[in-house]
């Protein structure tokens, strides 16, 4: 202590006050730590008392300091109004609201700045709704609970806003006007509006059995929270909003959370049934919700339920749930939640229906959309119709054993519901099962995905139905790129109703080691779905992939149709087939590509190893690529083997194959390109192995080409072999090593036949005009008729040593000339008994037929002169002393 100077106090005050003041703060020093830990309750009781500020005629009255009775207010039509320097309600205390009967709302603000920390009981009387707003912070602790009759609204808003310009306000508290007041229309945040947690224990269910109906149940029975009657609102409104394990319930009703940053404006809708929903105006701006440590948000109930989120980043983690059931005959509502970005980490949202009322639909809007062990699921257990699946945003990402789920259950005979996603920008799926199935006999819903980019990688895409119902369809869309890996994509049917398409429109697609697939499967009487694929650039299985429909039980397999720019097939696989004791149809496959079509090491093929049919193939593209691979409509059992239609400018096999191979009814090849070339071993074949016949092959080529042992074939066993057409307007080119046959090995009557056409010539192209005298007669006439005679020969050379075969080889035989008649030797032979050498043959002289005789039958013959004129002669047109001048 510093004394004045004199003479105010005197120095002898100023030392007694000093000795005085030294006292005191040494007896308090003495209290030690025991007066410490006595003030801090008494502080803590203070900070959790309910006080009135004196702006309304509020009166609190408390006979322990934990249970506060809240009396008068200020009335204003059927709204009662209040307002506290302070409200907290200590744990295991209330606060209880006194109100009159006719009392629709209590409006109550919390002016004095402090946190209301309600740990125990608020409870009014009636139906009335009770409206609690302190822009300070509110926090609910473990303890805390509501019983009240109407909705609850707790807020960090800055003032309650009315229809006739009204402002309720704890920054600028003013009692309310003499006027009627209506229920509040928004609510006003000004600056910095504060913050709302909810504490507790979580709902403490196994969150690995939160699928089962079952576990499920345990919410309504074990947990307890904040909770509002039936059909009604219980709201959260503030700035940052977070649920640490805190449980809220409105059985049938709705539960509204809003996060909201400065100068905003909210408006308070009446609801259609009871309560009220959140609204905005202008652009709002938001922010943040979390859901931590088993939180838990709950509307079942016989219907109407509905969960509204609306922040800026919105978190759901730590085994978090938001659970909308449906349990009567109304219809669910929906759990809709809305943000900048929305992210869940081992936590779900349930939306299912259990009575004849149609479940409620999940609703996912946001920039950004992640989750991370996280799911969505809807289902439907009774008469009603489950709910949709909805998300909305600009990027999405799952990982880690997530899930989008729309189920029917055995004794359901409602749908399912759809599961719909659109985004603007990428999608990336990982470990991640999305499914839509149907045990009852209502359909399963479709899987519709539609993003700017799509990526799916170790994940599971799959429609499926087990009853009568119908598996939905699946459809992929992705604008740019679709690229997958180690991915199932698959609707099937395991009963007797069909399985659904699956369509997948992409500007490229590249899908490596995963499946596309559409099946019935054994004993099922459905169809499988078709595959329908269509991409604008580029379509790629470069590695273990495989497109399929196939049939095991009486049901057809799909069909598959292909389009796109350019197609490559690397160890990769498209099938339709029917298997095992199936008797459905195989289906057919449609592959049309504008550029390269290209296949290594794999193939495609519809085949049948039962008693339905194979399908057909059909192939249309620029250039056509084989190597080391087959296109195939193979029959091993004993129906009928497909046909194999190719239309291609140009078409390379390299050691690859295009059969139609049977062992039951045959299966047709028909080929027409501009170039077709064999090579190492290739083959194309319609061969029929047993009782089979083979089948036909027509080929229109412009130019053919088979080298090194490659084969054209529709030979048979103890059937027929089939008929090989070729037509080329080109060349035809065969190495003697490749053959082009069509036999039985029954015997010659069984073969078949191998014909070549040549496309009809027009007659005039080729031909120039000669002169119409080729030799002027009246040269003729003066010629010498001894050089006539003589200078005259006609000469038939034959074809030079040239085969009219082309697999044949030259040859240097004489030629052979039978418009000739052989001189009669003149070397004679003598016999004798001495060995002589041996002699080269005298050649015989061969001499041009120049004249003509009449035989025994008076036909005329063209014959030579004989020499010797031991035959009869014409006659000779000169004695040869009369020409010998002419020689």
């Amino acid at each position: 202590m510093v004394c004045p100077p004199e003479p105010i106090p005197s120095s002898k005050t100023c030392k007694m006050l000093t000795i005085k003041l030294v006292h005191h703060t040494l007896k308090f020093l003495t209290l030690g730590v025991a007066t410490i830990a006595t003030l801090a309750p008494i502080t803590s009781a203070v900070a959790q008392q309910v006080t009135p500020d004196g702006t309304v005629s509020t009166t609190v009255t408390t006979p322990d300091g934990k249970n506060f009775n809240i009396n008068d207010g200020t009335t204003r039509g059927g709204n009662l109004f209040h307002s506290f320097k302070e409200f907290s309600v200590p744990t295991g205390g209330s606060a209880n609201f006194n109100n009159a009967a006719n009392i629709q709302n209590i409006i109550n603000r919390v002016t004095g700045g402090s946190i209301s920390n309600i740990d125990g009981l608020i409870k009014a009387n009636g139906a009335a709704n009770v409206f609690l707003l302190n822009p300070a912070r509110i926090i609910f602790g473990p303890n805390a609970s509501l019983n009240i009759g109407g909705s609850f609204l707790g807020t960090t808003a800055h003032s309650f806003l009315f229809d006739n310009g009204f402002e309720f306000s704890a920054t600028n508290p003013q009692a309310p006007p003499l006027l009627t007041i209506n229920v509040p229309i928004g609510l006003g945040f000004r600056n910095n509006p504060g913050n709302i947690q909810v504490r507790g224990s979580g709902h403490g269910v196994n969150y690995d059995n939160l699928a089962k109906p079952g576990e499920r149940n345990q919410f309504d029975s074990n947990v307890t929270g904040l909770q509002v009657e039936p059909g009604k609102t219980l709201a959260l409104v503030g700035g940052n909003v977070s649920v640490e394990g805190g449980v809220l319930r409105s059985k049938g009703g709705r539960i509204e959370i809003g996060s909201f940053d400065s100068n905003q404006i909210v408006n308070l809708v009446p609801a259609q049934s009871e309560g009220f929903s959140l609204a905005y105006q202008g652009t709002p701006s938001f922010r943040d919700i979390e859901f931590s440590g088993q939180a838990f948000a709950n509307v079942t109930g016989d219907g109407s339920g509905s969960i509204a989120i609306k922040g800026k980043n919105i978190n759901l983690k730590s085994e978090s749930v938001l659970l909308a059931d449906t349990l009567g005959q109304k219809n669910g509502g929906e759990i809709s939640i809305v943000g900048e970005s929305i992210g869940f980490n081992r936590s779900s949202v349930y939306s299912n229906t259990f009575g004849s009322g149609n479940g409620g639909q999940i609703k996912l809007d946001a920039n950004n959309i992640k989750f991370e062990n996280g799911s969505l699921s809807i289902q439907t257990d009774n008469k009603g119709k489950a709910g949709d699946i909805n998300i909305r945003a600009n990027s999405l990402g799952t990982e880690g054993g997530s899930g989008l789920v729309s189920l029917t259950t055995e004794k359901s005979t409602g749908n399912a519901g759809d599961i719909n996603v659109t985004v603007n920008g990428p999608i990336a799926i990982a470990y991640t099962g999305i499914l839509t199935d149907s045990s009852g006999t209502g359909n399963a819903g479709k899987i519709n995905i539609n993003a700017n980019s799509l990526q799916i990688e170790e994940s599971y895409v799959s429609s499926e139905v087990v009853n009568t119902g119908l598996a939905g369809e699946i459809n992929l869309t992705s604008a740019n790129s679709l690229t997958s890996n180690s991915t199932v994509i698959s609707t099937n049917t395991y009963s007797r109703g069909d399985a659904g398409k699956i369509n997948i429109t992409a500007g490229s697609f590249r899908f490596e080691d995963g499946i596309v697939s559409s099946q019935t499967e054994k004993d099922s009487t459905g169809k499988a779905g078709e595959i329908n694929i269509n991409v604008a650039g580029s379509l790629e299985l470069p590695n273990k992939a495989g497109i399929s429909t196939s049939t095991s039980g009486t049901g057809d397999a799909g069909k598959i149709n292909i389009n796109a720019n350019s197609f490559l097939l690397e160890r990769s696989r498209v099938v339709s087939s029917t298997q095992g004791s199936g008797t459905g149809k195989a289906g057919e496959i449609n592959i049309t590509v504008a550029d390269l079509f290209k296949i290594n090491a794999t193939g495609v093929n519809t085949n049948t190893d039962s008693s339905g049919n194979a399908g057909d193939l059909k192939v249309r593209a620029k250039t056509l690529v084989l190597d080391g691979t087959a296109l195939e409509v193979n029959s091993t059992g004993n129906s009928n083997a497909g046909n194999l239609e190719i239309v291609a400018d140009t078409i390379k096999l390299d050691n690859s194959q295009l059969n139609a191979n049977t062992s039951g009814g045959r299966g047709d090849i028909i080929v027409n390109s501009g170039d077709l070339i064999l090579r190492h071993n290739s083959k194309i074949a319609t061969n029929a192995t047993g009782t089979a016949n083979g089948g036909n092959i027509e080929i229109k080529t412009d130019n053919l080409v088979a080298l090194e042992n490659s084969d054209i074939t529709a030979n048979a066993q103890q059937g027929y072999g089939g008929k090989v057409s070729i037509t080329t307007k080109g060349s035809r080119f065969l190495s003697p090593d490749s053959d082009i046959t069509a036999f039985s090995e029954a015997g010659l009557q069984f073969s078949g036949t191998v014909q070549f056409n040549t496309p009809d010539i027009e007659p005039t192209r080729g031909l120039f005009e000669l002169s119409e005298t080729v030799l002027d007669p009246a040269q003729q006439i003066a010629l010498n008729p001894c050089i006539k005679g003589f200078g005259s020969t006609f000469t038939i050379t034959g074809r030079g040593g040239l085969p009219s075969d082309p697999n044949k080889i030259l040859t240097n035989d004489n030629v052979r000339v039978d418009l000739v008649e052989p001189v009669p030797s003149t070397v004679s032979s003598t016999s004798t008994t001495q060995k002589k050498p041996s002699q080269q043959p005298t050649v015989k002289k061969i001499i041009p037929a120049q004249g003509w005789i009449y035989n025994e039958k008076g036909q005329v013959v063209l014959v030579a002169y004989d020499p010797t004129k031991t035959r009869p002669q014409r006659s000779s047109p000169a004695p040869i002393s009369s020409c010998a001048a002419t020689r």
